[in-house]
Formats: C-alpha cells, sequence, structure tokens
C-alpha cells in the first residue's frame, strides 16, 4: 500500500485513539518536538485485542507527530506490543505527562520512563522500534531483544546520519529525501538497511512539510520490514557508501544577511516549525518563520548599499521586517518565540 493512502487515518476502533491520529494526520507539517494534546480517554481501550502470539515488540519514542505516528500504526497493525519506553529528556522543556506513556497504559501495556535506556532492564522482547528516540544505546542495551533494535530514520541512508536529518536536508538543498528502516548498530544510525523509501523535495517545502510526507513512507517501509523479519525473508543491506555523512544537531542559528536569498530561504525552511532561525533587534532575539522576495523598486526604507538586517517596515505587515540580502529585498516574517527542542544533552548523552 502506497504511504499516501496509509497516511490516511482509519479507524483504530477507539475513540480516543481516533480522534488523536485525526488530529495528527490533519496537521499540514509534522513537529519534532511533543504534541500538546490535553483529551483523555473517556473510557478503556475498545478496539480489537492486540496480537500476543507474533514478534514481541516495544516501541521506543518520544511524543512528537513523527513518533506517535508510528505508535499509532503499530497499533492499527495490531503487533504484539508488550511494553512502551519513554525518554525524560525532552520534559525539561515541555514538562507534561507524556503521550506515548498515556497510549501505552490506555492499551494496558506497561511503561518505563527513563532518562538512560541503558540503565533500564527491558521487558522480555524480540524486537524493539525506535522512532523519535533521543538517547544513544549501549552495545549491552543493543544486545537484549533477540531480533534487534529498528530504527526509523528519516533520511536516505547513508546520507545525513545524526539527529536532525530532515533540516540538514532542506538547509543542503537536497533534491530528493527518504526515510530508512536500519537495524541499530553502537555507531550512529549506521547498521544494516532493511527497508527504504524515496521523497521528493519541494521547492517549498519545511522541515514539517517534508516530515509528514517521509513519515507516511515510512509506514509502509516499516510494514515490509516486520513483515520480512516475521517471515525470515528480511535482506539487511550495508549502510556504507561514499555519499555517507554525518551532521551534529542544530543549535540556535543566528542569520547572516550577507547571503543569498536561496540559501536563507533555505534555512528559515529547514528550521520550521521546531528550530527558527532567529536576528537580534534591540538587543531581544526575534526568530524568523519565513521570508519572501519583495519589489524593492516601491520601497523607500530599504535604500542603501550592501546587506542589512531587518528594520521596521513603515506600512507594512505588523509581523514583518525589511532586510536587505546579497542579491534581493526581503520581507521577514518573525515571532518573539522559537527553538523548542531541548538545547542540552544529558551526561553522557551527547550526540558528537
Amino acid at each position: 500500500m502506497s504511504g499516501a493512502a496509509l497516511a490516511q487515518p482509519r479507524s483504530l476502533e477507539d475513540p480516543w485513539l481516533d480522534d488523536l491520529a485525526n488530529q495528527i494526520w490533519s496537521k499540514p507539517e509534522f513537529s519534532m518536538v511533543p504534541i500538546d494534546y490535553e483529551a483523555v480517554p473517556r473510557g478503556p481501550y475498545s478496539g480489537p485485542r492486540l496480537d500476543e502470539r507474533g514478534l514481541r515488540v516495544v516501541f521506543c519514542g518520544i511524543p512528537s507527530d513523527y513518533g506517535t505516528a508510528f505508535l499509532l500504526h503499530l497499533i492499527e497493525r495490531r503487533v504484539n506490543l508488550v511494553a512502551a519506553v519513554c525518554s525524560t529528556r525532552w520534559q525539561r522543556t515541555h514538562p507534561k505527562t507524556d503521550l506515548i506513556a498515556r497510549i501505552a497504559g490506555h492499551l494496558g501495556r506497561p511503561v518505563e520512563i527513563t532518562a538512560n535506556a541503558n540503565a533500564e532492564t527491558f521487558a522480555r522482547s524480540d524486537l524493539v522500534v525506535m522512532a523519535s528516540f533521543d538517547q544513544i544505546l549501549a552495545p549491552d542495551t543493543l544486545a537484549v531483544p533477540s531480533r534487534g533494535w529498528l530504527n526509523v530514520h528519516p533520511s536516505l541512508l547513508p546520507r545525513h546520519r545524526g539527529p536532525e536529518p530532515i533540516y540538514w536536508t532542506i538547509a543542503n538543498g537536497d533534491r530528493e529525501a527518504g526515510i530508512t528502516v536500519h537495524l541499530t548498530v553502537p555507531r550512529i544510525d549506521a547498521g544494516p538497511i532493511l527497508a527504504q523509501r524515496r521523497v521528493e523535495v519541494f521547492d517549498g517545502d519545511t522541515a514539517g512539510s517534508l516530515s509528514k510526507r517521509l513519515v507516511a513512507e515510512g509506514l509502509s517501509a516499516l510494514d515490509e520490514t516486520l513483515d520480512g523479519l516475521s517471515s525470515g525473508r528480511a535482506k539487511p543491506v550495508a549502510n556504507e557508501s561514499e555519499a555517507a555523512s554525518y551532521e551534529g544537531p542544530v543549535r540556535q542559528i543566528g542569520i547572516d544577511w550577507d547571503q543569498p536569498f536561496a540559501q536563507i530561504d533555505r534555512l528559515v525552511r529547514a528550521g520550521h516549525p521546531d528550530q527558527p532561525p532567529y536576528f537580534t533587534y534591540r538587543g531581544r532575539r526575534r526568530y524568523i518563520y519565513a521570508v519572501r522576495r519583495v519589489n524593492s523598486d516601491a520601497i523607500s526604507e530599504a535604500t542603501g548599499a550592501g546587506p542589512r538586517a531587518p528594520a521596521p517596515w513603515v506600512g507594512g505587515p505588523g509581523d514583518e521586517m525589511l532586510a536587505i540580502v546579497r542579491d534581493a529585498v526581503v520581507a521577514v516574517r518573525w515571532q518573539p518565540v522559537g527553538h523548542t527542542h531541548a538545547v542540552r544533552a544529558l551526561a553522557k548523552q551527547q550526540f558528537p
């Protein structure tokens, strides 16, 4: 089944889970930060029983649109979900009850909420599925499940290894993106590939719009992997080539206006919606959510030589300022708050 078809919410036969799935898939963009979903179940889980004979699966993730969509898909498949593992790292910036834990609890499955997955005893399992999990795993931990750990990584591995592949796909101007299901090994995102899907990057894509399309394709890639592992027909492919690359975490980025418009536009779209770049005006940061070219002939405020940081636009929209970049006059749409990722790694959990 195509990714587009899988992305259409299908009934989980449980009102609370159906409402959650509909809310996620109705969004034009997916976020990698936790969902604000306050609704509570009005009754016990009412969907079909999950399989209790197939591969015993543990799910690990944070409750982003990305991670939650994959957990809901596993429930839709009625996999033998035996437990869920949640990370406490994101709660430093989003101090809410973990949605992954709430879903597992609704299903009557045990939950482990941990700051260090390497220090915990996992439920007996055949397979662990990770989607949007923010911890680095030790070799001993990876050896626990008999069939290994699967990671659903949103890039065309081995390109864009690391924690922020969608950001770097857009920031680098790639014309093609992808999503990969691979076995997890001690090296970051370097394990054998079990399934992969390719997606075109559109000119106006943001990290959020691309993320949604990648998840839609990733659901079928995960299905292919689970079916292959269950039947014994999975054929791992080496995750190495000359195209391999690694990019580290995205830090808060201040825009250098002495660049071409196309480069600045990519940085802004790469940071939307979770990690917008910023500029400083009167000692305060303003976070950039969009830039667009304007007709410089009609704007006297933009006259002057060379690039210039944003300044007030007399008569323009209240949430826009004018800037001059290397090859254009641009309107900069901004907000006073921005970067929503946790920006400090836990001890011994730093990405290189």
